[in-house]
């Protein structure tokens, strides 16, 4: 069992913000940094799911230039996610692989958009991610996945309002993953996901969001008979084209930004050993940002919970 496809849900989930002093970054994207890890390119087999709760939190006091030199700027960020969906993966097979879809709904206190972080915004919905197409493969020495997602523009935004809760823009995302078992009990493995971020233009505005690529994924190993899931995750992530801001005065230069992270991930299943019954699974993962231009420069963590709408009872032995 793995939770590729909640990931999916999650990756496309846009960077909240919740508090504090005016900054300076290159314009966000609406794909969450770090929302896959070390079994990115694995699809969970056929269910329903629910997930909840999704919490995500960024926080960093530190701005980078585009030659990745600290901007001498007071700037305290503070982001925090908050939502809850449902995953469906269904018998149903294309080219082979099984098909599923998602549907995302969170909340927030505030967007980062680029410039300025208000202290008290107001919370509201944010935009809501929809993933139509989610496929799965299954060999024997490694699984992959391929999917497409678009962001509707659900959240409060208008051009210039310091009490947005929404990005104001349509995004499209498609992406392709593998994860590769490294011995023959697929105990050890190695992911990695591949994805591709579009956007339109901001509502009401000439801003347009830069087209970004982003590397996520991991490597680790299965243990305590499959209930564990540990290693370490990483993310990569960078502007292939750049940005082009109306009314935002960016003062790190109009550079491709990029990001890399590397920390800790773990999945826990939550299971009776005595009913041979899992009844859930438990996400936790932090990334440090080692390396950062023409953005901020910081560290995540991500929780998040995923139910089978019915408890999947494991064979005996």
């Amino acid at each position: 069992m793995t939770l590729r496809q909640f990931g999916i849900a999650v990756g496309t989930v846009a960077c909240l913000t919740s508090a504090a002093r005016p900054s300076y970054a290159q314009l966000n994207t609406q794909h969450i940094k770090g929302a896959v890890g070390v079994k990115a390119g694995s699809a969970a087999p056929p269910g329903e799911y629910y997930i909840a709760p999704l919490l995500y939190f960024y926080s960093t006091d530190d701005v980078r230039n585009k030659n990745g030199d600290k901007v001498p700027i007071n700037a305290q960020i503070d982001a925090a996610l908050f939502g809850a969906g449902v995953s469906v993966v269904t018998k149903k097979t294309v080219l082979g692989a099984t098909y599923g879809f998602t549907v995302l709904v969170a909340g927030a206190n505030n967007r980062l958009q680029a410039t300025e972080i208000d202290s008290n915004p107001g919370a509201g919905i944010t935009d809501t991610v929809l993933t139509p197409i989610s496929l799965g493969w299954h060999k024997k020495r490694a699984d992959a996945t391929a999917y497409y997602t678009m962001y509707l523009p659900t959240g409060r935004y208008e051009d210039g309002a310091k009490n947005n809760t929404g990005l104001g823009m349509w995004g499209q995302e498609i992406g392709f993953g593998t994860t590769a078992y490294l011995t023959e009990d697929r105990t050890f493995h190695a992911a990695t996901m591949v994805s591709f971020s579009f956007q339109s233009k901001k509502e009401d505005s000439e801003t347009h969001v830069g087209n970004q690529m982003n590397l996520e994924g991991g490597i680790g190993g299965d243990f305590l008979g499959g209930g564990l899931t540990a290693g370490m995750a990483y993310y990569y992530c960078f502007k292939l084209t750049r940005d082009e801001p109306h009314l935002f005065p960016l003062n790190i230069g109009l550079a491709k930004a990029n990001v890399f992270a590397l920390g800790p991930d773990i999945t826990l299943a939550l299971a009776s050993k005595k009913k041979n019954t899992v009844y859930g699974f438990l996400s936790v993962r932090y990334e440090w940002e080692l390396h950062a231009e023409a953005q901020t420069k910081g560290g995540m963590w991500l929780v998040q919970a995923v139910f089978p709408f019915k408890p999947i009872h494991l064979p005996s032995k």
